[in-house]
């Protein structure tokens, strides 16, 4: 099966809208749901549309759902979540074992959250916001509530990309962005941490693809990519997630109010209008 997902969805109206016409539009079989922004009817986006619905775990922006009195590490007291990804890293190297305690509760609460919304015959699937997961304190903590919480997962997301398929297309050697390069080699290593935590819980993903073209998400490179992936996928029996992220917003339609964004660049880039326009064309005509 191959799964191309939307994050980002329940920012805001527009952007959500977005994300929406490319649902309808037939491409997207994946969602990923903030669930400390605007609230997501998730009966109605599953009963419309058939598609598979994850838990956008956020511990970068918006508000904390756990008390902001008992995670003053991750959270102000207005409760406003305070630190990227790279913040994150950083406690994790310098004060782990506060954040373990304090990451804990705040992906309890919002665990517990999409639990009491979820549909009782959707699947609990889960990813994050930034991929902060990945960080070993951070993973380490979301397994724990997993297991304490007794969730049946159905599908994390781990956000490494096997670098075979870039390697035999050339003809892309020259349009990876240098960012989205450092951002893979730092997941990859990341997951060499967290790789023989998982093996033991035994946690179900797939392979995935989104973020070396991040933001250069086109038709062009995904016709020559997925391909390749799907004869891996094929090999070794595994499903495939791609990553788009289509819910672009202009500049005058901001409406972000008091909700703590600290990546507005990032929605409001052109970018995210190119992705969105790819998906578009690919619901046009099949990718090869």
């Amino acid at each position: 099966m191959i799964y191309f997902c939307a994050d980002d969805y329940g920012l805001n109206e527009i952007s959500s809208g977005n994300i929406q016409q490319c649902i309808d539009k037939g491409v997207l079989n994946k969602v990923s749901v903030f669930p400390n922004f605007d609230r997501v009817d998730l009966h109605k986006l599953h009963n419309n549309n058939s598609i598979r619905i994850s838990l956008h775990l956020n511990l970068v922006e918006g508000k904390c759902m756990a008390d902001a009195g008992e995670i003053d590490l991750l959270a102000d007291k207005n409760g406003n979540l305070k630190h990227t990804f790279i913040g994150l890293l950083r406690l994790n190297l310098l004060h782990a074992r506060k954040l373990e305690t304090q990451v804990y509760k705040e992906i309890k609460a919002q665990v517990l959250f999409w639990k009491n919304i979820l549909p009782e015959d959707v699947p609990f699937c889960i990813d994050s916001h930034q991929h902060t997961h990945m960080i070993p304190v951070v993973f380490k903590s979301l397994l724990k509530v997993l297991e304490d919480e007794k969730i049946n997962l159905e599908y994390m997301r781990i956000p490494t990309e096997s670098i075979l398929p870039y390697v035999k297309t050339p003809s892309l050697y020259f349009s990876h962005s240098a960012v989205n390069i450092i951002k893979q080699w730092l997941l990859n290593f990341l997951w060499l941490l967290d790789k023989k935590r998982a093996e033991k819980y035994n946690i179900p993903t797939s392979y995935f693809f989104g973020i070396l073209f991040s933001g250069r998400m086109d038709e062009k490179r995904i016709s020559k990519i997925l391909p390749k992936y799907v004869k891996m996928a094929e090999k070794h029996g595994k499903d495939i997630e791609v990553l788009f992220h289509p819910g672009y917003m202009n500049k005058s339609e901001i409406d972000f109010k008091d909700k703590n964004i600290a990546f507005k660049d990032f929605y409001l880039s052109d970018n995210r209008k190119t992705e969105f326009d790819s998906v578009i064309k690919i619901s046009e005509r099949s990718v090869p």
